[in-house]
């Protein structure tokens, strides 16, 4: 057989990629000429439209391999002088042209380029660890309660969402213990940010339904600290979840929740959805300082006002429209602190390679 064929990459360890298929999946090698690092453009279109591959996939779900691996995302560098390039190494949620050797194994042949990739910056080697490429969107789970969410940490997801022009939604879970008043309060402030927030309790069904809307018919990633209830809310939208997960985990012998587990899994009611691990540290990956007070939306309509055109937006910069702004009130203290703490992380990254701040 020599089918050339369009697939979307679910899973991968070892080299070897589950690629998904209209109705079935394929265990699929890498062709040569892949295996050596290649780069191609970010945010471009592909042959299938922005609005879901998901939806060129009706993939039946009981068709899905009980005994596959879960993916590994392989770390590799961006190179500084091309912001517009990312690595040519496949990962979960890739589009790719595949060659079918027989009923159940193929080759890839050719990555089609990404629209976006959500990534951060790996805490054992600080190179790059894609979460998931061509998402529609990103779950940011938090609890109201038992941990007490970190919304500094919530400004970082928010902040790599925006960069890489990805939707957020922000899911307050547990909400049946009750929501404390400056958790409600922060809430109002990012819905009036033009976030989306949903508070959300497996106990008592609240926003499930909603929830389940939200994913229908998209690729999706669910992501958010250790504790937050993240698996209660996956078999709350669909029973079962744990099951096929623990399968994938027995089968290759390794614990689904390490730093680069990532698969994704079709949803009964359309669309597709991966679960990260439990993230503890969460580092940006390859935003320029400069970039990153666009990344605050409340921040964009005071760019290019400061009186000086290099301005950081820092405490000791004169002139500076956004510090004004903040003074004024029409900036919340703690997200000005966030942009200060990612700012400076971001100037000491760009230190380390060389750039010039």
């Amino acid at each position: 057989m020599s089918d050339n064929l369009t697939g979307l990459v679910i899973g991968s360890t070892h080299g070897i990629f589950d690629v998904a298929l209209q109705q079935e999946i394929l265990r699929c090698t890498l062709r040569g000429k892949l295996r050596k690092p290649q780069f191609q453009p970010e945010h471009t279109s592909t042959s299938l439209s922005r609005k879901g591959f998901s939806k060129f996939f009706r993939f039946n779900r009981t068709n899905t391999p009980q005994r596959s691996a879960p993916a590994k995302a392989v770390a590799v560098a961006d190179p500084p002088e091309e912001e517009t390039t990312s690595p040519l190494r496949i990962c979960v949620g890739d589009i790719v042209r595949v060659t079918r050797i027989d009923a159940k194994t193929g080759v890839i042949e050719e990555a089609l380029p990404r629209r976006n990739k959500m990534s951060r910056g790996a805490p054992e080697s600080g190179n790059e660890q894609i979460m998931l490429a061509n998402l529609d969107q990103v779950i940011i789970v938090f609890a109201v309660r038992e941990p007490e969410p970190h919304f500094g940490m919530l400004d970082r997801y928010l902040a790599i969402a925006e960069h890489n022009h990805i939707t957020p939604i922000i899911c307050l879970n547990k909400m049946d213990l009750g929501c404390p008043k400056d958790v409600a309060e922060a809430a109002k402030l990012y819905a009036r940010l033009g976030y989306r927030v949903l508070g959300t309790s497996t106990i008592t069904g609240e926003c499930l339904d909603t929830l389940t809307g939200i994913l229908r018919d998209k690729i999706s990633l669910l992501t958010g600290p250790s504790g937050v209830g993240k698996s209660s809310l996956l078999n709350a939208l669909e029973p079962g979840f744990s099951q096929r997960t623990a399968a994938i985990s027995e089968a290759t012998g390794k614990g689904r929740h390490t730093t680069t587990s990532v698969r994704l899994f079709p949803l009964s009611f359309g669309g597709w959805l991966a679960d990260s691990a439990g993230i503890r540290e969460l580092a940006l990956w390859s935003i320029p300082a400069q970039n990153l007070a666009a990344c605050f939306v409340e921040m964009r309509p005071y760019l290019g006002k400061c009186e000086f055109e290099d301005c950081t937006h820092t405490e000791n910069e004169e002139g500076c429209a956004i510090r004004r702004a903040r003074k004024q009130g029409k900036i919340r203290v703690a997200r000005y602190r966030s942009y200060l703490q990612l700012r400076a992380e971001a100037e000491e990254a760009e230190k380390k390679m060389g750039y010039q701040v």
